[in-house]
């Protein structure tokens, strides 16, 4: 009977390292393996773009497609690991007869079953797939002027049209996908790890350092978040680099929720007891406070995501963003204004682009809230 089972787990991992998803599917798991199926053709197509338009990189020569060209075949690797050590996971589970889930299993359960997270999480995979391989899905690189197709309405050749410099929009909007996802993907990591890092502090000793941070955020917080990050970049002068570090640095808001959490946690009987045995500060606040407090975390970090890109497009908009010519959403709709009525193209798709990608980052934290709750069943 074991050996069966052995021959069993060996053949089924045999064709999940042949195909990625063909071991779940002849398991009888149909939803896991269509869901492999569908990414492994999306990586696919990927790849067919990047090879009939010659923009791999070693086809490409010295070019700008490295990046792209080695997450896609990194992804291609991730993808047929996970579905491997996927499969043999279960397997495994289900011949020891494990019934009991672990929290991120269940949290991992319970999302899956909400429409409105899995809708948020597509919305954010296609715009993030979009912005990491957008070399292989462009037509050009966003930047390239045809001054004889100035202002031309959308056609079989330029689907969205073209702006009032002959470039064309679709391009654009691409590659601005890569400026809003990046500014505001790396502004929002700098938030957690300033406001996280402080929120411990703060919510952990309590006392003088707790008072210090939180008067300290209290003046920062008093101060108009939008006039000061104006102030700031017309005294630095515009560019990626200052929003980066502007909108990490001042977006700490992370830092009292993260307190009132640990505040929450410090009091627990697993706490009291891990200091009772003398375990150091530090261990206790990396493996049992910070792991009980990083639920809010993730979720204040999706929204983040979503607020700064509508304070980047924003700026960008007001001429403080992202420095022309490179294409930015902000600035797409500030060029538009003047061409509102003889080329709505302009306009109403960098718009849309920046409603769909908020809205996605916004009802995915939404939903993660609803599923990280302890208290919700």
């Amino acid at each position: 009977m074991t050996n069966s089972k052995n021959d069993t787990l060996l053949r089924d991992s045999l064709l999940s390292l042949l195909l990625p998803g063909l071991g779940h599917v002849v398991r009888g798991w149909w939803r896991k393996g269509l869901l492999v199926w569908v990414l492994v053709a999306a990586l696919g197509g990927t790849l067919y773009l990047a090879v009939i338009r010659g923009r791999l990189a070693w086809l490409a020569g010295p070019s700008e497609y490295w990046f792209s060209t080695s997450m896609l075949f990194l992804f291609f690797v991730i993808l047929w690991l996970w579905a491997f050590f996927d499969l043999r996971r279960v397997i495994r589970a289900r011949d020891v007869q494990t019934y009991v889930q672990g929290y991120w299993q269940i949290v991992g359960r319970r999302f899956s079953k909400d429409p409105k997270g899995m809708i948020g999480l597509g919305i954010v995979l296609i715009v993030c797939f979009v912005a990491v391989f957008a070399p292989f899905f462009s037509n050009g690189n966003g930047l390239k002027m045809e001054l004889a197709n100035f202002l031309a309405p959308p056609s079989a050749e330029h689907p969205l049209g073209m702006d009032n410099f002959g470039r064309d929009v679709l391009d654009r909007l691409i590659f601005g996908s890569r400026v809003a996802l990046g500014i505001g993907a790396v502004a929002t990591l700098l938030n957690m790890v300033f406001g996280g890092f402080l929120g411990l502090i703060g919510g952990y000793f309590r006392g003088v350092p707790d008072a210090v941070i939180m008067r300290v955020l209290e003046i920062v917080n008093s101060i108009p978040f939008l006039v000061l990050v104006l102030l700031i970049v017309s005294l630095w002068g515009a560019g990626i680099a200052t929003l980066i570090i502007v909108l990490g640095v001042f977006g700490l808001q992370p830092a009292r929720i993260i307190r009132s959490e640990v505040l929450s946690v410090r009091e627990e009987d697993y706490i009291l007891a891990a200091r009772a045995i003398g375990a150091p500060t530090l261990r206790i606040i990396i493996r049992h406070v910070l792991p009980n407090a990083i639920a809010s975390l993730l979720v204040v970090t999706t929204m983040t995501i979503g607020v700064n890109i509508i304070v980047v497009a924003g700026l960008s908009f007001l001429g403080f963003g992202v420095r022309p010519p490179m294409p930015s959403w902000g600035a797409m709709l500030q060029q538009a204004q003047e061409f509102m009525r003889s080329a709505w193209w302009m306009s109403i798709y960098p718009g849309l682009c920046i409603i769909i990608t908020v809205f996605g980052f916004n009802i995915l934290g939404d939903s993660l809230r609803d599923v990280l709750d302890p208290r919700l069943k």
